[in-house]
């Protein structure tokens, strides 16, 4: 812990984009209630101004494990491998990410993904977008 927050945090997060995305077809199709939901429009961010260019269903889970082994993570690529004829249906309707974010109070940062789980994200055949942010403090 530094300052009383953690210093290592990651999520990983399924994301679906469009505008007037039918949220209640995604639950039910993925099984799966959202950690967040962003309209059209929402302010993200006041300096600079940024407003979501159009809706967004996210469902993330927290990392746990830096050397990739977490369950909860394992589970949800489990998850839309069994449904990846459904993520498929909705291309060209919606836009369907997957998101890796690490971020660390630290100068270094790092989340190892295991080979296992390389595999079944390229069965998924989903993007992957992989997103760090480090504050840069060293003292490690």
């Amino acid at each position: 812990m530094a300052n009383g927050r953690e210093v290592n945090e990651g999520r990983f997060s399924l994301i679906v984009q469009g505008d007037g995305l039918p949220v209640e077809e995604i639950e039910k199709g993925l099984g799966l209630k959202a950690t967040r939901l962003i309209r059209k429009d929402e302010v993200l961010n006041r300096l600079p101004l940024f407003v979501a260019p159009q809706d967004e269903w996210v469902y993330a889970v927290p990392l746990t494990e830096p050397q990739g082994a977490d369950a909860e993570l394992n589970a949800l690529l489990n998850r839309l491998q069994e449904r990846k004829n459904l993520l498929e249906s909705w291309n060209g309707r919606y836009q369907v990410t997957l998101r890796l974010y690490v971020q660390s109070d630290h100068a270094q940062i790092a989340y190892c993904l295991m080979p296992e789980t390389l595999e079944k994200l390229v069965a998924i055949g989903l993007p992957l977008n992989v997103s760090s942010l480090s504050w840069g403090e060293v003292g490690l």
